[in-house]
């Protein structure tokens, strides 16, 4: 007698969490908030795609990276601009000798400077956090202005301001 109130227990509760788990209706997620892209009209992407531009890690100063389209033997780093989307960044230091890959969106302007307001990136880091490049890392992931000299010859990466937009209540 016990083994069948056990297994009609048993078996009620088999077939109760059957009908509960067929009730829950799946609430459906919000579309996550897509990046925005920007049109290639506006981007430097096509520009500079299958570019090198040589710099030296020794001499990166925390806000700001200058880099060259000569190579000369004090420049032994490379940042390569792979196609339109992706770059790779060669460090090749006696200490460090690594390779930091991602994707990048760099805009355009009349003046051949990039001043990026809000929360725009145009470095985005997809390889592993590896220390000897940190600094530099965590450099390219901020807010950056980029200009070039008139000949296109010379780059130079800035630490731009990272403007958080206000948001409160008027009064």
């Amino acid at each position: 007698m016990r083994k069948i109130v056990l297994f009609t227990f048993m078996f009620s509760q088999t077939v109760f969490a059957q009908h509960q788990k067929e009730k829950v209706h799946e609430v459906p997620v919000a579309s996550q908030v897509q990046p925005y892209e920007f049109p290639e009209d506006q981007l430097l992407n096509t520009t500079l795609k299958g570019s090198k531009w040589y710099f030296n890690l020794k001499s990166y100063q925390e806000d700001v990276l200058y880099l060259d389209k000569n190579r000369d033997k004090m420049k032994s780093d490379v940042l390569y601009f792979v196609d339109g989307n992706h770059f790779q960044i060669t460090i090749n230091q006696q200490s460090c000798k690594t390779v930091i890959k991602g994707t990048y969106q760099i805009m355009k302007t009349n003046d051949g400077t990039n001043v990026i307001l809000g929360k725009y990136r145009p470095f985005t880091i997809t390889s592993r956090y590896q220390k000897c490049v940190g600094e530099l890392s965590g450099f390219l992931s901020g807010a950056l202005d980029i200009s070039f000299d008139e000949d296109g010859q010379k780059m130079e990466i800035k630490q731009g301001e990272d403007f958080v937009p206000a948001t409160g209540h008027g009064n």
